[in-house]
């Protein structure tokens, strides 16, 4: 869409920012009992039940998102596809009374996880298989980012994907999931080929690209829309990469309001021309976080990305974006690009990511995320308008706030047809993925932890897309 589309989208999210210090948290309330028929049932299935009161129950009932207080009137922990078939039959026989919530990693905006009276928690099936041979991984629904990143990695195979270890496989690959090599290897919903699907009956279904009848219907439905819909997925299979031979990891940080919104621009030059060959290539990926600038902080903005190749290579390829930068007045903090080069996969993740098997902090936050149409038309005063936003909400109430847009472009393989079939994920056109953050929250740990130090340092993992 144009820029006369996008940008009051934009400017509405980001005017969200404040909203959320108004209006506080919300919460999620579910806490009636639940019929004893259907507890009998469920403490039947095999699988652990844990209820309100108990400290199984507190221990498990931790959305990601502390904005939400969910109150789910039972919580089950299934070990195996057979035991999640049992649960949702025992719900399915209250006809419709019973909401049930599947939950991967936790990480939906807004806790819908545990939106249900019943909720399946995944983290007792995180099983991951390789099939050498055909180069796939099947990986159960409760695996996490960072530990099935590391096991493929080890075996010198990669995928595309976000940059926060706990986030869960399956929420990441339904909703698409995006990371730095998606304009390489595309979303991760591109790569898988087959799944196992729970149904509302409690049916165990095999679903791949030759499935037939209603079977295609949910085929297509699920790659895009299948999060706590149609089902619940407990396994998928992947076709993998090969993991790069030499990984290059860099930021480069620009000091000011005019300099960042020509950074924005320069991208939007560089990347928006499907038939130049002087933009970046598809092995180079990155995102622009926009914060502000505060005391103590060094830059206004910051740009932080992977390429696909050796250092020489890299060079080559960033003194595009450099020149192109330099002809607009603006160059990086300090002048130079801070880059560090990998032969080893593993080792470049978790220079990126961090810890690989770190779970994730569980805080309060707002997050939106924007896809534009491929030519988004900002301008000067569009950019600048951007910045001064964020500026703006920039430690509102000791918060803190940014904004990122992530590089896709028309020769990333985002927006190219899936190699997998169609299906109903349909952002294949987008420039950039813009993605809206705001937490440290007056009165959250966070808050506490992080109050007076320089925004950049905490900005959230932007893997939820995603």
């Amino acid at each position: 869409m144009p820029v006369a589309a996008v940008l009051p989208r934009l400017m509405r999210a980001l005017v969200a920012l404040n909203l959320c210090f108004v209006f506080g948290t919300a919460s999620l309330q579910n806490d009636e009992a639940l019929p004893d028929s259907l507890q009998s049932c469920l403490n039947a299935t095999g699988s652990s039940v844990s209820y309100p009161g108990s400290a199984a129950y507190d221990a498990l009932n931790k959305p990601q998102n502390a904005n939400y207080s969910p109150q789910p009137g039972a919580i089950t922990t299934p070990a195996s596809s057979e035991e999640v078939s049992a649960i949702v039959k025992c719900v399915a026989a209250e006809e419709g009374r019973i909401k049930l919530s599947p939950r991967g990693g936790g990480h939906s905006y807004a806790a819908y996880s545990f939106s249900g009276h019943v909720v399946i928690d995944s983290s007792n099936m995180r099983d991951v298989t390789f099939d050498d041979e055909t180069r796939q991984v099947t990986v159960q629904f409760g695996q996490t980012l960072g530990p099935f990143a590391e096991a493929m990695g080890r075996k010198g195979y990669a995928l595309p994907h976000g940059t926060c270890p706990g986030v869960g496989v399956a929420g990441h690959s339904l909703g698409g999931g995006y990371g730095y090599t998606s304009r390489k290897w595309g979303w991760l919903v591109d790569h898988i080929v087959a799944m196992e699907l729970v149904d509302a009956h409690g049916n165990i279904k095999k679903l791949n690209i030759g499935s037939t009848g209603t079977e295609t219907e949910l085929w297509w439905a699920l790659r895009g829309a299948g999060a706590n819909s149609f089902g619940i997925v407990t396994a998928f299979t992947y076709a993998m990469e090969m993991a790069p031979a030499a990984t290059v990891n860099f930021n480069l940080t620009f000091a000011n309001r005019p300099d960042c919104s020509q950074v924005l621009l320069s991208l939007q030059s560089l990347e928006g021309n499907a038939t130049s060959d002087e933009g970046l290539p598809v092995e180079w990926g990155a995102d622009l976080v926009i914060t502000g600038r505060g005391p103590g902080d060094t830059g206004f903005c910051s740009m932080d990305g992977q390429f696909l190749g050796t250092k020489s290579e890299f060079s080559g390829v960033m003194d595009r974006l450099l020149d192109d930068l330099e002809q607009r007045g603006v160059r990086p903090v300090e002048g130079e690009v801070d880059s560090r080069e990998f032969t080893d996969w593993v080792e470049a993740l978790t220079d990126l990511m961090g810890p690989l098997d770190e779970p994730s902090d569980p805080h309060s936050y707002y997050a939106r995320s924007l896809l534009d149409d491929g030519a988004p038309g900002y301008t000067v005063h569009d950019a600048e308008r951007i910045m001064d936003a964020i500026q703006a909400a920039r430690g509102v109430n000791g918060t803190a706030n940014h904004v990122a847009f992530n590089v896709e472009g028309p020769k990333s393989m985002t927006n190219q047809p899936p190699p997998t079939g169609d299906m109903s994920f349909i952002h294949r056109q987008s420039l950039f993925i813009v993605q809206i953050y705001s937490d440290q929250f007056p009165g959250s740990e966070r808050h506490r932890r992080y109050q007076g130090e320089p925004a950049r340092r905490h900005v959230a993992c932007l893997s939820e897309l995603r």
